[in-house]
């Protein structure tokens, strides 16, 4: 009632009030709608670049040329010899192999490293040949040697150039076990992954594990470094070697865009950031393809308009329409509030008179006055909310347990005077005891447990000045006035029953 006095009051205020929920709700709208746009565009994005990492590692871990030098390490006599024996290198017919299996498989070159960590014959597609060049300290060695086939992406110290390494070792035998006698490797160029790079028209990123990018869609961002440069960075990348002398002169440089999977700025775009694991068995952690995606092309800023005027339009009508609504009903309001006042007490007399009339005719059905008492207690369960409950007859001795409800074992008898209900009765008074945060006498139980009484309620049974008994209640919380008044008009009930 006071919100729609004040309404009707300051129309000048309530006015500005509805602008400001429209231009809210607007905002909200549009945010809401141009976010729900973003969220989807990234999930798209996310499939895309799982499927762009599978198609890496079909190229590379999973390739026709690693089942190839698999291959050669398992069953090529020659190969396993020369790994193990010493004897000279690039043998004639091992060179012509290296050669065929090159030229077949299209690659850069072609080598077999021994059990030593040294090349024992090459071939290369420059006619440069790698024979003697000690590569114990290679990754790509090191992790073949350990059994596993892996790839090794690095830039070339000799070419200069971005090239990938296929490793897999040489058993002595024809299975897969023992520890290897050496190392097949193959080194190509980038171009199938920079052509898968390409292929989405995004821009797409090959991060190394120290988070240097070894090739992009972006040629401008290969070498970069994604995060923070720190000095302590560039001396870890620069001691890995792996990246040639690519950062010998100079630190690389940061990426202008966080890689992080999500939503990004950067370069005064916004981009959505999808990433997908490429695991080479690369000892310094995966790879990862990254795919970035300008969300100003995919998702425009005005995007969200029209999704904001119909929002702000549905506030500003609903606005409208609520202000001509409490002006109208803040008279008729005031006007009824009173009358709703007095005929919700009238109906609150009427509805505690029609239960007092139920409780009289209900224990006057009963045949027996132990029934009488039990509907009593049942009733004042309905009524009141009592979860437990005793009534006492009082006689020469003093008093003597006539019915409960819901208690276990109350005593048979009290005295006058014995105990809280004892008191109530010598005392002829009806009491309220609070039993909430003390120790009680009750504790209400059920098939799901039990709890402490929150208040407990006693009155004496009297009629005519003659004491008839005693009755106690527990229930949960104390009951309001109302509720009380009730109680004490319903004991004159249960008097009238106590005479018969």
């Amino acid at each position: 009632m006071l919100v729609i006095e004040r309404i009707a009051k300051y129309p000048l205020r309530a006015w500005t009030a509805v602008i400001w929920l429209a231009l809210a709700a607007a905002w909200l709208a549009g945010s809401a709608y141009r976010a729900r746009l973003e969220q989807g565009r990234l999930a798209l994005l996310n499939i895309d670049v799982q499927r762009d990492a599978i198609a890496a590692m079909s190229l590379t871990l999973d390739s026709n040329l690693m089942g190839v030098i698999s291959l050669l390490g398992l069953i090529e006599p020659d190969i396993k010899k020369e790994s193990t024996e010493a004897i000279p290198s690039n043998q004639p017919k091992i060179s012509a192999l290296l050669e065929n299996v090159g030229r077949s498989q299209q690659i850069q070159g072609l080598f077999v490293v021994g059990k030593d960590g040294f090349v024992k014959s090459s071939w290369d597609d420059s006619g440069q040949a790698s024979t003697g060049i000690d590569v114990r300290f290679r990754p790509y060695y090191q992790q073949a040697m350990a059994g596993r086939n892996n790839i090794y992406a690095a830039v070339s110290l000799a070419r200069s150039d971005h090239a990938l390494y296929f490793a897999a070792p040489v058993y002595a035998g024809l299975a897969r076990s023992g520890d290897p006698v050496g190392v097949v490797v193959a080194r190509t160029d980038m171009e199938k992954l920079e052509r898968l790079l390409a292929r989405s028209g995004q821009a797409a990123v090959l991060l190394s594990p120290q988070g240097v990018v070894f090739a992009s869609s972006r040629r401008e961002w290969r070498g970069m470094l994604a995060g923070p440069v720190s000095a302590a960075r560039v001396a870890e990348i620069r001691a890995v070697r792996q990246f040639g002398k690519l950062f010998e002169g100079q630190a690389p440089r940061p990426l202008p865009v966080s890689l992080a999977p999500g939503m990004a700025q950067g370069e005064g775009r916004r981009y959505a950031v999808a990433s997908a694991a490429v695991d080479w068995h690369d000892p310094s952690g995966s790879w990862q393809l990254l795919v970035l995606e300008d969300l100003g092309l995919s998702v425009p800023p005005g995007s969200g308009v029209p999704a904001a005027a119909m929002a702000a339009s549905v506030v500003f009508l609903l606005g409208a329409a609520g202000l001509r609504a409490v002006r109208s009903q803040a008279a008729q309001q005031r006007a009824h509030l009173e009358l709703e006042r007095v005929a919700h007490e009238q109906e609150l007399r009427a509805e505690r008179k029609m239960q007092l009339a139920q409780v009289a005719l209900q224990m006057q059905q009963a045949s027996q006055r132990h029934a009488r008492l039990a509907v009593f207690l049942d009733q004042c369960h309905q009524l009141f909310g009592a979860m437990q409950g005793v009534i006492y007859t009082a006689d020469a001795d003093g008093l003597a347990l006539a019915a409960s409800y819901a208690s276990t074992a109350p005593p048979p008898r009290l005295a006058l005077g014995e105990g809280l209900l004892g008191q109530c009765a010598l005392q002829r008074e009806a009491r309220i005891v609070d039993t909430a945060g003390a120790g009680a006498a009750w504790s209400i139980r059920s098939g799901l447990g039990e709890a402490r009484a929150g208040a407990l309620l006693l009155a004496p049974v009297q009629l005519r000045g003659r004491l008839l008994g005693a009755v106690e209640l527990a229930l949960l919380q104390a009951p309001d006035a109302a509720s009380y008044e009730q109680f004490l008009s319903a004991l004159d009930l249960l008097a009238i029953n106590l005479t018969e």
